[in-house]
């Protein structure tokens, strides 16, 4: 079955979702996708008469429920369609947001599905910052949107949290109009749709041993990576597993050199036994096992690869859109060095050979 992008379009209330999913739609359509929108299952379930006065988990439940269905039919529609993409308006992993740390555990056993599931299934998700974290913009309440200002500012920081872990988490900021955020929000999806093509933009850094007390008080996940770097025809390529607590995604990642900071990068998501398939009829060259933090602070996406070997030190990763972009670094990441343009300090070279820790204190 061929990859079709889903994306989910997410952020506390009054954050402009259904409009730029619109926007995004009419755009897409323009370049010639067949574009598949997932309404908002909270407006069908409300629609369908559910009575909002029912516990919380009650309508969490029935609106997790809509989000399966409806994502089922629309992937079934998109399989026979040419360049298909799906836009949702909010995912599953929204109901993190409105559910307490109990009830969550409950739905997720009474759905047989784990984080992973519920948040990684999609391909991206973009958080459209709320106007209710805003001084100068406008916050509605409306028939759905019921939360007062300071009640959609703490739903908006528990979506930053709930989010944090996805392979592609972008944030799209408040800004003085709708056209400018639905511009900076096009760019993203650009980006990661490889409009043009698929290009990966980073900058690598060398760190001190993070603070991981910090990290998990912000909006921070952990995942369990491991890379394994093949080679089949004479061509290369990668395999990850990601994921925690024995439940994981697969992605088989090809990369072709544009510059030391560019790469065209081709990600195709994989089955657990098609992951095997290829880990087992192929050349191995080396693999590699980390745990990579996943902070979203101040707008940025921020990962962070915690190695067995290191004790002292840590890798830092930025992904950009462009080489000119600005990079400003949290101030309690402390950097040793930038180590983008060093080979010894990639990924497929730790596989080999261990670079000795530096020691910060000359």
């Amino acid at each position: 079955m061929k990859s079709i992008p889903k994306i989910v379009f997410s952020g506390g209330p009054c954050g402009g979702k259904t409009q730029a999913i619109k926007y995004i739609k009419e755009h897409l359509e323009k370049l010639g996708f067949n574009v598949i929108t997932v309404t908002e299952s909270a407006a069908i379930v409300l629609a369908d008469g559910f009575d909002r006065n029912l516990p919380t988990y009650e309508f969490q439940k029935a609106i997790a429920l809509k989000q399966i269905e409806n994502e089922i039919i629309a992937e079934n529609h998109a399989k026979d369609l040419p360049n298909p993409v799906i836009l949702c308006d909010r995912g599953l992993m929204d109901s993190r947001v409105y559910l307490n740390d109990r009830d969550f555990e409950r739905l997720k056993t009474e759905l047989n599905l784990c984080e992973i599931d519920l948040r990684d299934r999609y391909d991206a998700v973009f958080h459209l910052d709320s106007t209710s974290n805003s001084n100068t913009q406008t916050y509605k309440q409306e028939d759905i949107r019921i939360e007062n200002r300071d009640e959609a500012c703490a739903l908006n920081e528990k979506s930053l949290r709930a989010w944090c872990g996805n392979p592609h988490y972008r944030f799209i900021p408040v800004c003085d109009t709708f056209e400018e955020k639905a511009e900076l929000l096009k760019k993203e999806v650009n980006a990661f749709l490889g409009i043009p093509r698929h290009l990966e933009i980073e900058r690598k850094f060398l760190i001190k041993y993070p603070d991981l007390e910090l990290l998990n008080s912000l909006p921070c996940s952990k995942a369990e990576i491991t890379q394994t770097y093949m080679i089949s025809n004479n061509k290369r390529f990668r395999l990850r597993k990601r994921g925690e607590n024995g439940n994981y995604i697969y992605i088989k990642t090809e990369k072709r050199k544009i510059s030391e900071t560019v790469r065209e990068e081709i990600e195709t998501r994989l089955t657990q036994e098609e992951y095997e398939n290829l880990l087992n009829t192929n050349t191995k060259i080396g693999s590699i096992s980390k745990d990579r933090y996943c902070l979203m602070y101040n707008g940025t996406y921020y990962e962070i690869d915690i190695f067995p070997f290191w004790k002292n030190q840590a890798y830092l990763e930025i992904e950009l859109n462009s080489e000119d972009d600005k990079i400003n670094i949290p101030k309690f990441l402390s950097v040793i060095e930038e180590v983008t343009y060093k080979p010894e300090y990639r990924n497929i070279a730790l596989c080999q050979q261990i670079p000795k820790e530096i020691d910060t204190k000359l």
